[in-house]
């Protein structure tokens, strides 16, 4: 098994909560859903049942902050300040015996999560949040009055 497969097997199986609620938008289970990018890692975001986003984030060995924050502004405008960007280092050690063990084959530095969560400034931040497009793997900004799954791009085009 590849180093890479080795990774991604370890972030799913102790990593990923597999359902986590969903912050700010309704009281459903939020499913981990993985984004398809060109970084090494996994990445992907928490979306609820009505495609609500509550947190993207980002495993890797040696995660690229830029970068993942270029992504979500290209994606998400001005919803997306550097502040809102946290990292955090996972070990072993606190995820049990099994995941220790298994963790020693893969870094032993930990590995990494960069993640995003909205923390609204105002008032008006707290009428719209980050969802995730129903016909693919984009994120957008609406108003959560909004109904549409659909980014801007796939509505123009029904």
């Amino acid at each position: 098994m590849s180093q890479s497969n080795k990774f991604e097997e370890y972030v799913d199986r102790y990593l990923i909560v597999n359902e986590a609620k969903c912050y700010r938008h309704c009281q459903d289970k939020a499913k981990f859903v993985p984004f398809r990018t060109e970084r090494q890692g996994v990445e992907g975001g928490y979306v609820c049942p009505g495609n609500y986003v509550s947190r993207v984030v980002y495993f890797s060995l040696n995660p690229d902050r830029s970068s993942f924050e270029k992504d979500l502004k290209d994606q998400l405008g001005d919803l997306v300040r550097s502040r809102d960007i946290r990292l955090a280092t996972r070990h072993g050690w606190e995820l049990g015996g099994m995941a220790e063990n298994e963790m020693k084959g893969i870094s032993g530095d930990g590995i990494k999560q960069l993640y995003w969560t909205l923390y609204p400034a105002s008032d008006k931040e707290k009428t719209s949040g980050a969802f995730m497009c129903e016909n693919r793997d984009r994120l957008f900004v609406k108003s959560f009055s909004d109904e549409s799954k659909l980014c801007p791009d796939c509505r123009k085009a029904t």
